[in-house]
């Protein structure tokens, strides 16, 4: 660019003393140069000669500047450009980093949920299941005469006992994982539920005596369809406090020996 614009300033010189020599040289054709015109043609050439000179190194001057200011403007929007793209990545990194752990405490947050969801659903199953036998037996008591008062007593304590069995099975299963990693499962509410399902299965054993005793063809099918709904459902909670059991715990095994 610089180049250029030298090249012109010549050009323009070159032109302009050409055209006062043919100016001079046309207003005095028929008359002799003399010293006085040759001097005043010098001088305007001078002249001439300086405002293009000058002109040219302002233009010059001008147009470095110029460039210089663009290169230094164009410098200091690629250094912003930079900084915004480190401050918009350092952004994005710990919302990704939130994002992430976020969505893992929600999806552990639902995997506690389901499992929730899933005891609970199989507690109100055999608690359904037991207080539908529990009806049918005290129907079979009211048929059965002499016999039938042992039936609904029978009936009542297996209702009483299975709501027992399922508060245990909460605590147990509820149990607190420091604790369970350090102590062990909770021994108490085992034992104590084994006692309950002990006594359950007495109970079966004099359902199983009663309906032998039976005439009724109805009533023995009945009382035969609720034992093994029973014996069903203590079979479930037994595999229930045979599975907390399970598992490493450092002084477990200690508290298991005191808890007997």
């Amino acid at each position: 660019m610089r180049n250029k614009i030298i090249s012109a300033g010549i050009l323009a010189l070159a032109l302009l003393f050409a055209g006062n020599i043919y100016a001079v040289g046309q207003g005095n054709s028929n008359a002799p140069v003399t010293a006085t015109q040759v001097q005043q043609q010098n001088q305007v050439e001078n002249q001439v000669e300086n405002q293009v000179e000058n002109q040219v190194e302002n233009q010059v001057e001008n147009q470095g500047e110029a460039d210089q200011i663009q290169t230094q403007e164009q410098g200091e929007d690629n250094e912003n450009e930079g900084e915004n793209e480190d401050k918009t990545q350092n952004q994005q990194e710990p919302e990704n980093g939130n994002g992430n752990q976020n969505q893992e405490q929600n999806q552990e947050q639902k995997n506690n949920e389901v499992k929730t969801n899933n005891g609970s659903s199989t507690s109100e199953q055999r608690r359904s299941a037991v207080a539908n036998a529990v009806q049918e037996l005290l129907q079979v008591a009211d048929r059965s005469g002499g016999i039938g008062q042992q039936v609904r007593l029978i009936a009542q304590t297996q209702n009483q006992n299975q709501e027992k069995l399922e508060a245990n099975l909460q605590k147990i299963e509820t149990r607190n994982i420091f604790m369970k990693f350090v102590f062990g499962p909770d021994y108490n509410e085992i034992n104590n539920a084994k006692k309950i399902l002990e006594q359950n299965r007495e109970q079966i054993q004099q359902l199983n005596q009663i309906k032998d005793q039976l005439s009724n063809q109805g009533d023995i099918q009945s009382l035969a369809q609720q034992i093994q709904t029973l014996e069903q459902t203590n079979s479930e909670i037994g595999d229930s406090l045979g599975t907390a059991q399970k598992g490493f715990s450092l002084f477990g095994w200690m508290f298991k020996l005191f808890s007997k």
